[in-house]
């Protein structure tokens, strides 16, 4: 397959110049992942990162009552694990699928072949790290100020553009642990997105309905984090 015509479905790798796409789709496995199926853990030596196609990884701290937080969410316009960028050889947080779908995996060898032979490629993915730190500084003010109805929509909102897909599985247990609230505060914010025709709801399904609807409750953090990592993407 001619690499100017190859699309490997993640955004980052897809902003690559057509000459640093030359043998991209043979550097990359596709691995379906399902959700809650780990990805990476705490202390173990990094062997690969993972380039979400339309799956949804999340990255979480642990703490020492075996509780869970967590700190970073990566879709397509990004990849997992970001610290491999700057030339860590282990992983410093756990990760996991949060939403199921696919992967581009790269190994460990070719991904620092990479960085070490294109200024392009490692450029965007030390943009990419860059936008994932801003991001994360964004959302600890968000947490800090924001209501849950509206970080519930940025968060939503959010999982729709990594996914590219109008629908995903998600439960409000795991929204709950995801915003660091209880679930009892998603279900209220979970009704009221419905009854604002911003989505529907059933069985752990949610439908993305109206995106104007949806980003106009979401907080100015989606906004922010968004822009971020479409400026991440320009080289």
């Amino acid at each position: 397959m001619s690499a100017v015509f190859y699309s490997s479905g993640n955004r980052l790798l897809d902003a690559l110049p057509a000459c640093d796409m030359v043998n991209l789709e043979h550097d990359l496995t596709i691995v379906p992942l399902k959700a809650h199926q780990s990805t990476h853990s705490i202390g173990r030596a990094i062997t690969y990162v993972d380039f979400p196609i339309d799956a949804l990884v999340s990255v979480v701290a642990l703490l020492m009552n075996g509780d869970t937080v967590e700190v970073g969410t990566v879709g397509r316009e990004s990849f997992v694990e970001s610290e491999a960028a700057l030339g860590s050889l282990s992983s410093s947080r756990t990760s996991f699928c949060q939403v199921q779908g696919l992967v581009g995996r790269m190994s460990i060898e070719c991904f620092v072949g990479r960085m070490d032979t294109s200024v392009t490629f490692a450029r965007l993915m030390r943009s990419s790290v860059r936008a994932t730190l801003f991001s994360s500084q964004q959302f600890t003010v968000c947490n800090a100020m924001h209501s849950v109805l509206e970080r519930c929509a940025r968060w939503i909102a959010m999982t729709a553009d990594r996914v590219g897909k109008p629908q995903f599985s998600l439960t409000h247990e795991f929204l709950a642990i995801m915003l660091g609230v209880r679930r009892a505060s998603v279900t209220e914010a979970a009704d009221q997105l419905h009854q604002m025709g911003a989505i529907d709801y059933s069985r752990g399904v949610v439908t993305f309905v109206d995106a104007v609807v949806l980003e106009g409750i979401a907080c100015e953090c989606y906004k922010a984090s968004k822009e971020a990592f479409v400026a991440s993407l320009i080289y």
